[in-house]
């Protein structure tokens, strides 16, 4: 207890020894000190110090000491440094350690210059070295509890660069260093054509066993600017901004770390018009009319990372980024794992990312691959995906990836191009790796577009929903959908498929297995699904002869190599469609296929009973119908035959009617029939009801070797020939 009071009456008196030599010996005669201020000055700070005059202000026990008229020469007696007005304000604390408790400077004057060599200066004082040498003042000054700078003016020249020097105007600048750490804050306005009022903050720790306090090399912190309105290709002159910005103002806020003197990562808050930027000397210049959000980089262990947050931007060419965020992390490889990589990303879009893929640094295996994504005129937003891989990513050796994309869009290519499928308005739920995957896909209002399969090549859809799996195993692909739902105005129904690539005669066009069913389909569009390779003729004649109609319980076959479709025989493969057929009107020998002035043939109304389509062969079965014109005939049985689809095709109708006999003249005498019988029925007169046979056969290519062949059962009719 003894000591510790002895202590404190000796801490005591060396305090009441300081303030009385303050006091009486120092502050009235504080002008003649100003030699000896010069030179301490010069000595602690390493450069020339020249004051103008000293006042000494007692506010209490401690006093502040004003200094005037303050100039820091350089080694070449440039003034580096005006000062019109220093206070320095002391306290116990300052007095003890040989400081100060805060240095204000208004109105100063500071060079900062960067030399050839690399070496920054900062009003003469040179920032710490690798060595440490030279750094005396800059050490004193981030050493001071608090340092302010009032309505000051900057100069930044840059021997490096060789530009124009840069004049910083009413600069307010705020260091605060305790416990090895410096706070600092710069506001200040630049050239009024460079934008308005900036801001720059920093905060800073260094290390616990670092030497020197302007050591900037060892320290850790973050530095924050904020540019509230800035033209970015101003500062382009002056700072690397790591890529080639032609021109680009709004506003701008960033974050950047900072540890051990080094930058290892970097956050940016852009608000931003008429960005031109060039990411790479080998691109063309990517073309903005604007951009809002956060773009982020920093080092990880082992690679760097790179993110977006809520990312907006629009092209020249009217391309929109709907605001989606992005976290890639690349890893190099190491003795323990090989080079990786990893993606989380929402909101995609797909027609910008074709757009700007060749204006990205990309390796050129990617920009490939893009540049082939790009040929498909995508389409769609990918609203999540996460994904990694192991190798590089345009070409790893193990990967997998999982999210879900919607409103996805791929142009289709002419099948003489070498045809390609495409679709519009695809919903997609994916999980994916090398070896394979499954998708849930669904389409409302859109389309699939098949060059190369059907005529009209584009389908529309009115909705389409199943889920997809598939596997890879080198070449060999398997691909399964086993409820796969449909409609359209057309029809509705829903498809099992299975597909693999062939062993034989090569892989493609694969081995089939499809079968499905409809609830409901339009018998006037059945020309509308029949393959390409069923002949043309027999399309455009099925096109005019079902003239309506409509089908049910639908079910279709396809199975087997399509190298063999249409399967000539049973060992190559099944094509098999039956359906119910009914109210169908059915003209079997359409007027595009008759000659000109020929009379029509009767058409079939009321048409129904079993199609059948097997492999080469079209059939009505068992059908039973009306003619249209005659309404008392009536045929109870109808057979009608179109054969060899794929080249040759022929038609035959077998019927059987009864009615009228009256009627059937009328028919008879209104049909190409009158002329094969020399017109002698077309003034005859017929009462009674009779039976009806009648087989009609003709080339789809050559109607006018038509046979026809038939016969009447009277049974008490009378018949009149002529009316003599």
């Amino acid at each position: 207890m003894r000591a510790a009071f002895w202590l404190a009456v000796s801490a005591g008196l060396a305090l009441l020894i300081v303030w009385g030599a303050l006091h009486f010996l120092i502050v009235p005669r504080i002008a003649e000190f100003r030699p000896t201020l010069e030179h301490q000055a010069s000595r602690m700070l390493g450069v020339t110090v020249r004051i103008g005059d000293i006042v000494a202000q007692s506010n209490g026990l401690i006093p502040s000491l004003e200094l005037t008229d303050v100039r820091l020469l350089d080694t070449q007696g440039r003034a580096v440094l005006k000062l019109p007005s220093v206070v320095a304000a002391l306290s116990a604390r300052s007095v003890l350690g040989l400081g100060l408790e805060q240095l204000t400077l208004d109105h100063p004057e500071l060079d900062v210059r960067r030399a050839a060599d690399g070496r920054i200066w900062v009003a003469g004082f040179p920032l710490s070295n690798a060595d440490g040498a030279d750094s005396a003042g800059a050490d004193w000054i981030f050493s001071q509890p608090e340092l302010v700078i009032r309505q000051g003016r900057v100069t930044w020249t840059d021997e490096m660069r060789k530009v124009p020097t840069l004049a910083l105007s009413e600069v307010n600048w705020v260091l605060r260093n305790e416990n090895r750490s410096h706070a600092m804050r710069i506001d200040a306005t630049p050239p009024q054509h460079w934008g308005e009022r900036l801001s720059l903050m920093g905060v800073f720790k260094q290390p616990l066993l670092s030497r020197r306090a302007s050591d900037w090399r060892v320290w850790q912190g973050q530095v924050y600017a904020m540019f509230t309105q800035i033209d970015l290709a101003q500062l382009r002159q002056y700072a690397n901004l790591g890529v080639d910005l032609q021109q680009g103002a709004g506003s701008v806020r960033a974050w950047v770390d900072v540890s051990r003197g080094a930058v290892v990562g970097a956050t940016a808050d852009l608000a931003l018009d008429g960005v031109r930027v060039t990411l790479s000397p080998k691109l063309d210049a990517l073309s903005l009319s604007g951009i809002t959000g956060r773009l982020g980089a920093k080092t990880v262990d082992g690679g760097m990372e790179f993110s977006t947050q809520a990312l907006q931007f629009k092209t020249n060419d009217g391309l929109q980024w709907p605001g989606g965020n992005v976290r890639l992390a690349l890893f190099a490889a190491d003795k323990n794992k090989p080079q990786r990589g990893e993606l989380v990303a929402d909101r995609l879009d797909l027609a910008s990312i074709a757009q700007i893929a060749d204006r990205l640094p990309l390796s050129e295996t990617l920009r490939t691959q893009l540049a082939q994504l790009a040929q498909l005129a995508p389409k769609g937003l990918v609203e999540q995906v996460a994904g990694n891989w192991l190798g590089s990513i345009s070409a790893p050796t193990l990967f997998s990836a999982k999210g879900r994309a919607v409103g996805l869009e791929i142009a289709a290519r002419a099948a003489n191009a070498g045809a390609r499928p495409g679709f519009q308005g695809l919903d997609l739920d994916f999980d994916l790796n090398q070896a394979g995957g499954r998708a849930s896909i669904s389409i409302q209002s859109g389309a699939l577009d098949l060059p190369g399969i059907f005529e009209e090549a584009v389908l529309p859809l009115d909705s389409l929903d199943g889920d997809v799996q598939w596997k890879l195993d080198g070449d060999q692909i398997n691909l399964n959908i086993p409820n796969l739902r449909f409609s359209n105005a057309d029809a509705q129904g829903d498809v099992q498929l299975k597909w693999q690539t062939a062993s034989k005669p090569g892989l493609y066009p694969g081995v089939l297995d499809l079968q499905g069913q409809l609830s409901r389909a339009d018998g006037a569009r059945v020309y509308r699904y029949l393959p390409l390779g069923i002949d043309q003729q027999v399309r455009d004649y099925l096109r005019q002869a079902i003239l309506t109609g409509k089908a049910s319980a639908v079910k279709f076959k396809v199975k087997g190599n399509l190298h063999d479709f249409p399967f000539a025989t049973a060992k190559q493969g099944d094509f098999r469609i039956t359906a119910d057929v009914a109210n169908t009107t059915f003209a079997y020998a359409p007027a595009f296929l008759l000659v000109k002035d020929s009379l029509p043939w009767p058409v079939l109304a009321d048409l129904s009973g079993e199609l059948v389509i097997d492999r080469s062969v079209l059939q009505v079965k068992g059908g039973s119908a009306g003619i249209a014109g005659a309404p008392g005939l009536r045929i109870g049985k109808v057979d009608a035959v179109v054969d060899n689809l794929y080249g040759g095709a022929t038609v035959s109708v077998a019927a059987e009617a009864q009615g009228p006999l009256g009627d059937l003249l009328g028919v008879v005498n209104g049909s190409p029939l009158s002329p094969l019988v020399g017109k002698a029925l077309d003034r005859a007169a017929a009462s009674g009801v009779s039976d009806y046979k009648f087989k009609l056969a003709f080339p789809i290519a050559a109607v006018e070797r038509a046979t026809v062949r038939g016969s009447v059962a009277l049974a008490g009719n009378d018949l009149q020939i002529t009316p003599d």
